[in-house]
């Protein structure tokens, strides 16, 4: 059985409450045990490290009741789920849990946003709305390197490319008759 407080360590030791609101069992590891101050054999442990001990679990549940009963409305992938395995169940997950997934990037110190290579499937797909942002970046970097000539270039491909594409969209209708 495992450990109440790290999900991680083999439980060794094993207590049980009685209160107002029934029974209530608590499995801890001995590090988890030891850090709280709890020690084996426990004859007759602090009560004040107890119910800090069981404060903390009940706080925990609580914690994963609530990322449990949040689900991405697309594909049904609960945010635990995502946060455990580090695997998002489809595109919009990464939408609905942005602020969730973000800070627990950051927990394991990654802050930057991905900037690697095109698949080698997708290397050569190309269409108006990757070439406009292809043109727009060389546009842009241009400009910023004062270069006003390969700029007034660039410019004018954008231009030519929205024309392009608002004339392919006018014979399109023009073809059908509409």
């Amino acid at each position: 059985m495992l450990c109440d407080l790290c999900k991680k360590n083999e439980a060794v030791i094993f207590l049980e409450a009685i209160g107002k609101n029934g029974k209530k069992k608590i499995n801890l590891c001995a590090a988890c045990a030891m850090a709280r101050g709890i020690q084996a054999p426990v004859s007759a442990p602090n009560a004040e490290n107890l119910a800090s001990v069981f404060k903390e679990i009940e706080e925990k549940e609580a914690e994963y009741k609530a990322k449990n009963s949040r689900l991405c409305p697309v594909c049904g992938t609960s945010l635990s789920f995502i946060m455990d395995t580090g695997t998002a169940g489809c595109p919009e997950c990464y939408e609905v849990f942005a602020k969730e997934i973000s800070d627990s990037m950051k927990q394991h110190g990654i802050d930057f946003s991905y900037t690697g290579s095109m698949p080698k499937r997708l290397s050569g797909f190309r269409n108006a709305l990757t070439d406009r942002a292809d043109l727009q970046a060389k546009l842009d970097e241009a400009v910023k390197n004062e270069n006003y000539e390969k700029a007034a270039v660039y410019r004018d491909f954008l231009k030519a490319l929205e024309r392009g594409s608002v004339a392919d969209g006018q014979d399109a209708e023009d073809e059908n008759g509409k």
